[in-house]
């Protein structure tokens, strides 16, 4: 296991506590060697799968897969991941009118600006649970409920403050997951697009952290940081449980019966 690896998952395991394990994803340049237990999906199932159901294998089975371009499905991640340029006749948004935009001017502008990694980058992508991978990260993905997500960002925000900017589009969350952190080195938060509830079964209530490895460092010392604080933890303090409950007025004879309340 990577030593770095190995303290982000004590770290995460500790102060966020998710439900399923957080992905590690490592972009493996031509040349370089996958890591000796990776799946290849063609070769492992005899055929090719979407980027956002390996990070759901990945992340639920705790499988080690190695994504390469013939690996990969869906033709929208081929571009938002670099396995091919994208062509001139989807910039003008013909795959996102009418599906999500009403009109030709909104369609060119959500595809201008979907994230897209440079093709030069990616020869193969792999995903690993944390807990299991043996090489030093890209990018680290966890998901998680919006009060995990929380932490996450109190976390990475502890030393520079600010906010996370993050920008959301309802589509193509493998770009917010992987190309926006590796590229743009920076943290960032994911709502989960249709095509990832539909074939990866990620859940209505789940939402995305993911960090560049220049960060790792910095959200595991914001997370402990934060915590020790006492407000901000997971699961979330509720200080109505430490309360005195106040009950409706037809519990006060009985209240009173029972030497709860004083008479009167």
């Amino acid at each position: 296991m990577s030593e770095i690896c190995k303290k982000l998952d004590a770290s995460i395991s500790k102060y966020i506590r998710p439900l399923t394990f957080p992905v590690v994803v490592k972009f493996v340049k031509e040349g370089e060697a996958i890591p000796e237990k990776a799946k290849v999906p063609t070769k492992a199932l005899g055929y090719p799968i979407a980027i956002c159901q390996a990070m759901t294998i990945a992340r639920k089975y705790g499988w080690t897969l190695a994504m390469y371009k013939e690996d990969q499905a869906c033709p929208l991640s081929h571009v938002i991941l670099g396995y091919a340029e994208e062509p001139d006749f989807i910039k003008g948004g013909s795959v996102i009118k009418p599906l999500y935009v009403d009109n030709d001017e909104a369609a060119v502008k959500t595809q201008a600006s979907t994230p897209k990694m440079p093709t030069a980058d990616t020869q193969c992508i792999v995903l690993a649970p944390l807990h299991l991978a043996t090489f030093d990260p890209d990018v680290v993905v966890c998901y998680g409920n919006s009060a995990q997500i929380t932490r996450f960002v109190q976390g990475a925000l502890y030393k520079v403050g600010g906010y996370i900017e993050s920008r959301f589009a309802g589509r193509g969350a493998c770009g917010g997951e992987i190309t926006v952190p590796y590229s743009q080195d920076k943290c960032n938060v994911i709502v989960p697009g249709g095509g990832e509830r539909v074939f990866a079964l990620t859940g209505d209530d789940e939402l995305a952290f993911a960090m560049p490895a220049s960060w790792i460092d910095r959200v595991m010392e914001g997370l402990e940081a934060t915590h020790k604080g006492g407000v901000a933890r997971i699961p979330t303090p509720a200080a109505g449980v430490m309360m005195k409950p106040a009950f409706p007025k037809y519990y006060w004879e009985l209240e009173t019966y029972c030497g709860l309340r004083e008479k009167g």
